[in-house]
């Protein structure tokens, strides 16, 4: 009987595991499907064109990979999208019930009060669109800072072959795909789906820990797996803070473009790129977060 029950519980937890794993490895294997199509396409297109479209596509190899990823990326998160809908529609159910036991459900009646009330709300929600990108902007440059000042970037071969890649897309390409389409994508599965699925099994503070791993792991060398599990702790605090997935976007979003625009500009690189101003912006981030942790009203409706 004891075996029995072990048995049951053994399989309930694989299940619960499936459940969470089940997005990312269907995300990643529709993307990886769809870049090896798309590639097949593509250079069996060219290859029948030849000459000038075949000189076009050498030239320009970085950015037709760059938009077979985007695309990838977006044909991913495709068959998840209901998924997302469901999580996020189930945590701000969440976040609205337990704000509506803090005020007490009181009702406003009076059209200036309420007027009053929607002003505030506005102003909040301009001001926590402000502190997300700072954080974002903040934090993202502290830590390439960080990591470039202890040459981790420089030893790795697999991350300047990224690196390289990425900053050999047209720029303007590059900055929608970097600072839209993958924050876009990769927010829906791993805060929209994962960390709100994991939530619901487990508490906050661990899904946090737990769905910052996998983003980090998602991302493949060590480098941009260190990065990412940071940059995934504080994407997902942030939006526990706020309540809203648009911060998520919002922070990881204002994180890729910050990044993508100060690394790839000599100028901008040696005026950001220096021990001061990692310093500095790392105690800019840790105020802020300071901030989102002990401003009680800043919070919305997440109380964990």
């Amino acid at each position: 009987m004891a075996e029995k029950r072990e048995d049951i519980k053994h399989s309930k937890n694989l299940g619960t595991v499936g459940m969470i794993l089940q997005p990312f490895l269907i995300y990643y294997i529709i993307r990886f499907i769809t870049v090896v199509l798309l590639t097949y396409l593509v250079t069996i297109t060219v290859q029948k064109a030849g000459g000038a479209v075949e000189t076009l596509f050498a030239e320009q190899k970085a950015t037709v990979n760059a938009i077979i990823g985007g695309i990838a990326m977006l044909a991913g998160i495709l068959p998840m999208f209901s998924d997302f809908r469901r999580e996020v529609k189930n945590d701000n159910k969440c976040n609205y019930e337990k704000k509506k036991d803090k005020n007490n459900c009181h009702e406003i009646n009076n059209n200036k009060v309420n007027n009053n009330v929607c002003n505030a709300g506005m102003v909040r929600t301009l001001f926590r669109i402000l502190i997300t990108i700072t954080l974002a902007f903040a934090s993202s440059i502290a830590i390439n800072i960080l990591f470039i000042s202890f040459r981790l970037t420089e030893n790795s071969a697999s991350y300047s072959q990224v690196a390289a890649h990425q900053y050999g897309v047209f720029f303007p390409i590059g900055l929608f795909l970097y600072g839209v389409v993958s924050p876009l994508a990769e927010e829906i599965v791993f805060r929209g789906i994962l960390y709100n699925r994991m939530k619901k099994m487990i508490s906050a503070a661990l899904s946090l820990v737990l769905s910052a791993l996998l983003f980090g792991l998602y991302h493949g060398n060590t480098v941009q797996a260190a990065y990412g599990f940071l940059m995934g702790m504080l994407i997902a605090y942030t939006y526990e803070k706020c309540g809203d997935f648009l911060y998520a976007f919002l922070f990881h979003a204002a994180a890729n473009i910050s990044v993508y625009v100060i690394t790839g500009s000599t100028v901008l690189y040696e005026w950001f790129i220096t021990w001061q101003k990692g310093i500095l912006l790392a105690g800019i981030s840790v105020m802020l977060l300071l901030f989102l942790h002990f401003r009680d009203s800043f919070r919305g409706c997440k109380e964990k």
